[in-house]
């Protein structure tokens, strides 16, 4: 009695453990793992493959860019067709598993419940063990104790097994997260990257649409900066193609990979059914028939599920071939147009360069003739400013056209080009202007004397801007330098009364002797003596002034009246008063012929009949304005 509850127990254990290693399955070939791996390889190289389009495409290599496009679709809507497929082989698989371990667990739980009866069973039986030892007495009791401890390593026994039942059971239980999770996990990633359906007369419309989506570019026409960018761009679509070329390879050994194992179960089927068909020849019993249907039924399904999976394998692997060939098509028209794009490239250069050559050369010859032939400073000079101002246009407009291809362009440049210098270079656009209207018939010279805004001083040069004197201070005529160099904007021109200079030709200026004689009875006589004077003086000089005054009519054109010495007489309250104005050469010294003519109009007064001046009276000297 005491032995037996001990090997019930241990009949218990042992069928527990023959039960529980019927569980395990085999696992599948291709894991969910390798199922997702494959699908974000695909999903990375569509998008890659995708990226190349923008921006490389023009009218010569639009077709193979779309069947590159189109193909990679394929691929992608394959792979998930292969995912979906092997998700329901894994789901499959699973569910058998999942039956198994039902069976199990059933089995497992009606253990657990027999071992709960037992426990009950037995606890019953100590407690009423123990109110018969509480009432019995001598050897009875005895005897009542020893079958008490036996119930009780019995009991203890039972509550092991219970517990390890429970452990059992808990890691027999199915779970079915797992199938869920990938289908999820496709769902997801066929979510994120949409693949749109089209039409069936998709390829004729995108045909069709396709010249007007894409450039249309002629590197004949185009210039430096198109060129080189157009050539930069094409090598980086290059590279991108070869790197897309790289990873359709890559994926398709990670195709071949996952249909080789499921090439080889395809074959095994095919072996195991050519067995069945070479055993129907041979006699078979009756009671075989229901076991070969189910074999033939189980081959069948497992036929279909396998060919479901690697069809989709099958038809990724074409479509990379196909998008790998598009590639290639793809990266031969690229070829093509980055040499012709590098040959226009290098020819202009070429050009450019030859033309910079041309007219640096022309320049240079230029400036020789100028140096040989032109002996005048000054001509000279404005001579090499225009050789400057027209070579810099020359060489500015080669760039221009060089670098930008078209008139377009160039319009475009130049705009705001002009509107941006016409803002911050407005004195210095004005000054440049007002150059043109120094230099020009009437313009400075060096040498002339000027008043520029209140300063007076001699032309030293007159620049693209800026216009240098030298300062000149004195009294009169009587000027002289006082070592300080004026420097004006040309723009100076432009402001009212900025500017004062002698006439073209006229070197000479007016000043007038001013005397005060008494009254005297003939003053038309007095008036006669004192001009006559001042023309005996004058006679000396008056070649010179002569020959300015004609040099001005032949530039100007304008006939004026011959300089000579005019006189003025007026009565005041003291006596007469004569003014006498006559032409001074600046070539002469100013100063020494006013003395002249003021000793001479002193010697005329003292020739009888005498002239008396009164007091205060005497000749002076002044500038006429």
């Amino acid at each position: 009695m005491q032995h037996k509850p001990a090997i019930s127990a241990l009949t218990v254990v042992l069928g527990l453990s023959l039960l529980f290693p019927a569980v395990a399955q085999e696992p599948p070939t291709i894991t969910p793992k390798d199922v997702l791996s494959h699908l974000a390889r695909t999903v990375d190289w569509y998008q890659h493959l995708m990226a190349i389009d923008e921006g490389s495409a023009t009218v010569d290599n639009f077709l193979p860019r779309d069947n590159a496009r189109e193909f990679a679709k394929r691929a992608l809507q394959s792979s998930f067709d292969f995912a979906r497929a092997q998700a329901a082989v894994l789901s499959t698989a699973a569910d058998a598993d999942n039956n198994s371990n039902t069976a199990a667990t059933s089995s497992l739980q009606q253990s657990l419940n027999k071992a709960s009866t037992r426990i009950t069973h037995l606890e019953e039986r100590l407690q009423n063990l123990d109110s018969r030892i509480a009432h019995a007495s001598g050897s009875q009791r005895d005897a009542l104790v020893d079958e008490r401890t036996a119930i009780a390593a019995d009991l203890a026994l039972a509550k092991q097994i219970e517990t390890a039942i429970k452990t059992m059971t808990s890691f027999s239980t199915p779970k079915s997260r797992g199938k869920q999770g990938l289908l999820e996990k496709i769902s997801m990633l066929q979510a994120a990257n949409p693949i749109n359906e089209a039409p069936a007369n998709k390829g004729q419309t995108q045909t069709a649409r396709a010249p007007a989506d894409v450039s249309t570019f002629h590197p004949e026409t185009a210039g430096i900066v198109v060129l080189a960018s157009e050539a930069l761009s094409l090598n980086s679509a290059r590279k991108r193609i070869d790197l897309a070329r790289d990873e359709t390879n890559q994926l398709l050994e990670s195709v071949d990979t996952l249909r080789a194992p499921l090439r080889t179960s395809i074959r095994a089927i095919v072996a195991q059914s050519d067995t069945i068909s070479n055993s129907e020849d041979t006699a078979v019993q009756p009671s075989e028939w229901l076991n070969t249907s189910k074999q033939i039924s189980d081959i069948s399904g497992r036929f279909k599920q396998l060919s479901a999976v690697l069809i989709p394998l099958g038809e990724t692997a074409l479509s990379l071939q196909s998008v790998r060939a598009a590639l290639d098509e793809w990266r031969k028209e690229l070829d093509g147009e980055f040499a012709s794009t590098a040959r226009y490239l290098a020819i202009r250069v070429g050009v450019l360069l030859g033309g910079v050559l041309f007219i640096l050369l022309a320049s240079a010859i230029w400036q020789r003739a100028i140096f040989r032939y032109v002996v005048e400073p000054r001509r000279r000079r404005q001579l090499l400013l225009i050789k400057r101002v027209v070579v810099g246009f020359l060489l500015a407009a080669l760039l221009v056209l060089g670098f930008l291809s078209s008139l377009g362009s160039v319009a475009t440049l130049l705009g705001f080009v002009t509107a941006g210098l016409a803002l911050a270079l407005q004195n210095v656009i004005l000054s440049a202007v007002a150059y043109f209207f120094l230099i020009g018939r009437y313009g400075l010279r060096v040498g002339d004397r000027v008043t520029v805004q209140g300063v007076t001083g001699q032309v030293i040069e007159v620049g693209l801007i800026r216009l240098f004197l030298m300062e000149l201070v004195g009294s009169g005529t009587e000027l002289h330098p006082t070592g300080r160099l004026a420097v004006f904007a040309n723009s100076v021109i432009f402001q009212p009364s900025a500017i004062m200079k002698q006439a073209p030709g006229m070197d000479y200026t007016w000043h007038a002797v001013t005397l005060t004689v008494e009254d005297s009875t003939d003053y038309q006589q007095t008036r006669t003596r004192l001009t006559q004077a001042v023309a005996s003086v004058y006679e000396d000089y008056r070649l010179a002034i002569d020959q300015q005054h004609k040099t001005f009519e032949e530039t100007t054109h304008v006939p004026a009246s011959a300089p000579n010495p005019v006189s003025q007489a007026q009565f005041s309250e003291k006596g007469l008063e004569i003014t006498i104005r006559y032409p001074v050469s600046l070539n002469e010294q100013p100063g020494h012929i006013d003395e002249r003519m003021v000793d001479r109009v002193i010697a005329e007064a003292d020739k009888e009949p005498k002239l008396k001046f009164i007091a205060g009276g005497s000749p002076k000297i002044s500038q006429v304005i």
